[in-house]
């Protein structure tokens, strides 16, 4: 796969008018799959990166606990953007969405990603040493099944207030296919 920045150059004039849109820092904290509705107006640029469908991102962040979260563009509306304190990744290998989006997320993954934090006040991840992390990946054909257990026992919604099953629950949709399954560097998706 490949990488690139977010937003740069900019200053505080230049955000909140503008008929292009980018996807705030809360919205990839927040989100597995970004959520549309959390996005900001920013003036089109043609210096800056694009964003496709299905990137991923991480970002930089004040906790070591916090680095490297990800999520997922499934959709986008006209011109959008990544904010500046992340990089976006487009994967070369045909991956289901739902189903990275949700492995990003995993206990493992995070414990390999947390563990790239680096700092004292602020914290930062190098994309080349995030591209080095090793992470399981069962076949294409079986990415539709994980990710609908996922979606249906991973994370579920009780009094508007969501609450998220243990890695170990998620990790058991991983083992509906334990042959053919295959560690992939991030870089090599």
């Amino acid at each position: 796969g490949q990488t690139y920045t977010g937003l740069s150059g900019k200053t505080k004039d230049d955000f909140g008018h503008g008929q292009a849109r980018f996807v705030t820092y809360m919205n990839v904290f927040s989100n597995p799959i970004s959520n549309l509705e959390m996005t900001e107006p920013i003036e089109i640029d043609p210096k800056q990166n694009e964003l496709k469908l299905e990137m991923v991102f991480y970002h930089f962040v004040e906790t070591p606990e916090e680095v490297g979260m990800s999520s997922v563009l499934l959709e986008k509306r006209g011109k959008t953007y990544l904010n500046s304190f992340c990089f976006g990744f487009r994967p070369s290998k045909r991956i289901d969405s739902y189903y990275l989006a949700y492995m990003l997320r995993s206990e493992s993954a995070r414990a390999k990603i947390t563990l790239l934090a680096q700092g004292i006040s602020r914290y930062n991840i190098s994309k080349n040493k995030v591209m080095e992390i090793a992470v399981s990946f069962v076949p294409f054909n079986f990415h539709s099944i994980t990710p609908n257990v996922i979606l249906h026992f991973g994370c579920y919604y009780w009094n508007d207030v969501q609450f998220h099953l243990p890695d170990y629950l998620i990790s058991l949709s991983l083992l509906l296919v334990p042959l053919g399954e295959k560690d992939y560097n991030i870089i090599d998706l």
